[in-house]
C-alpha cells in the first residue's frame, strides 16, 4: 500500500456505529489530527485482529489508510483499556459523557493537544478512583478551550464585583452577573457563594487537584446543574448521554455493570 496513503495515530474512541453485517465506523480523537472518522472492516468477526481494540473509550494506536470517502482502519492496537470504567456503570457514564462532550465540542481534522490532554487527564483521574465532580473541571476546560471561557471573576457585563449571598449563572451573558446587571443578562440560574467559589477553582485548577476537593452530595448536584445550563446553551441542546446518567443514578443500586 502506497505509504503516502497511510498515517499512524494515538486517538482515544469516542463512539461506534455499525453498518452491514460486519462493518463498524468509528469516530476517533487524536491530539494531532483532532477528530475524525474511519471505518473497519470485518472487525464484528470473531477473527478480526481489531476486535476489542476499538470500543468506545480505548486509548488506542491505530494505522489509517485514506480512502476516497471513508478513511480505513488497518491495525489497532490497545495503549489504555480504562477498565475501570468498564467495570463501573456510574462512572462509565460519566467517561462517555466526556467523549461526547469532545465530540460535540471539537471540530473535524483539526489537532487539538490541549483538549486531548484534558480529556486523557480526566479519564485517567476517573479510572484510578477520583470523585465524579472532577466532570466539572474538564468541562470548564473544555469549553475555555473552545472558544467559550467563562467570565467567573467579575461581572460578565459591567465587569463589576459579584456581591450578594447568591449569584446570577448567565449562559447567554457568558458568566457570572452582578445584581444590577441582570434585566440584560438573558436569564440563567442562581447559584451559592459557596458554588461560585467552588466553580472558579475548578476553572483554574488541574483536574487532579480539583478531585482532592471534598464536595458534598448537594453542592455536586448544583455544580452540575449550573453548568449542564450552560451547555445546554452552548450546543443549542442536551449532550444525550447526560440523560443516560440520570437514568444510571436512579437504577437500583443492585444494578451490576
Amino acid at each position: 500500500m502506497d505509504r503516502d496513503r497511510l498515517y499512524r495515530a494515538d486517538a482515544i474512541v469516542l463512539r461506534r456505529r455499525n453498518i452491514g453485517d460486519a462493518d463498524s465506523i468509528f469516530t476517533l480523537f487524536a491530539a494531532d489530527r483532532g477528530r475524525f472518522d474511519a471505518v473497519a472492516r470485518g472487525v464484528r468477526k470473531a477473527r478480526s485482529k481489531m476486535r476489542g481494540h476499538l470500543e468506545p473509550l480505548t486509548r488506542v494506536r491505530v494505522l489509517v489508510a485514506k480512502g476516497r470517502s471513508l478513511d480505513i482502519l488497518t491495525q489497532a492496537e490497545t495503549l489504555e483499556a480504562y477498565r475501570p470504567l468498564r467495570d463501573d456503570l456510574d462512572l462509565g457514564a460519566e467517561a462517555l459523557y466526556c467523549a461526547e462532550l469532545v465530540d460535540r465540542f471539537t471540530v473535524e481534522a483539526n489537532g487539538q493537544h490541549d483538549v486531548f490532554d484534558s480529556f486523557t487527564r480526566v479519564l485517567d483521574a476517573l479510572a484510578t478512583g477520583a470523585p465524579r465532580h472532577v466532570v466539572r473541571s474538564f468541562e470548564l476546560a473544555l469549553m475555555a478551550l473552545s472558544g467559550f471561557d467563562l467570565q467567573l471573576g467579575a461581572c460578565a457585563h459591567c465587569g463589576g464585583s459579584l456581591p450578594g449571598e447568591s449569584i446570577l449563572l448567565s449562559a447567554p451573558a457568558g458568566g457570572f452577573v452582578c445584581m444590577g446587571c441582570r434585566g440584560q443578562s438573558g436569564g440563567g440560574r442562581l447559584v451559592s457563594r459557596r458554588c461560585a467559589a467552588v466553580l472558579r477553582f475548578a476553572r483554574d485548577a488541574p483536574i487532579e487537584t480539583f478531585g482532592q476537593v471534598q464536595v458534598d452530595e448537594a453542592l455536586a448536584r448544583e455544580l452540575r446543574a449550573a453548568l449542564a445550563d450552560v451547555i445546554h446553551h452552548v450546543l443549542d441542546r442536551e449532550p444525550s448521554s447526560a440523560q443516560f446518567i440520570d437514568d444510571v443514578r436512579r437504577a437500583p443500586a443492585q444494578l451490576s455493570p
